[in-house]
């Protein structure tokens, strides 16, 4: 996850497709709130450019714990807009999970 957040900080589009997995499986569940790209989308051709297009100006970074396994958030403006995780299969990201729908985002964003 830390090598996967790294390379979508520096827009590193050969890094993303080197941490996943070449069938890997990118769900965003975005509740038709935010326009991402349609998924599930497969293979790591698909998912990389998906994932680079959710770095828009201005969005930082930060490694979290999600529902008790490593991930991170996204953040704009001081809210966060994504929460990342993925499950591992031979040491590559197989399956990805971006939860960007702001209901379920709620909690991440109490002040």
């Amino acid at each position: 996850m830390e090598r996967l957040a790294a390379a979508m900080i520096s827009a590193d589009g050969a890094t993303i497709r080197a941490v996943l997995h070449s069938d890997v499986v990118l769900i965003i569940d975005s509740g038709g709130l935010v326009s991402t790209a349609s998924t599930p989308l497969e293979g790591h051709s698909a998912a990389a450019p998906a994932l680079l297009e959710l770095m828009t100006s201005g969005t930082s970074v930060e490694m979290a714990s999600i529902n008790s396994t490593p991930g991170f958030t996204l953040t704009r403006d001081e809210t966060v807009v994504a929460a990342v995780t993925a499950e591992m299969r031979s040491g590559q990201l197989s399956s990805v999970w971006v939860v960007c729908n702001p209901e379920k985002l709620r909690h991440w964003n109490r002040r």
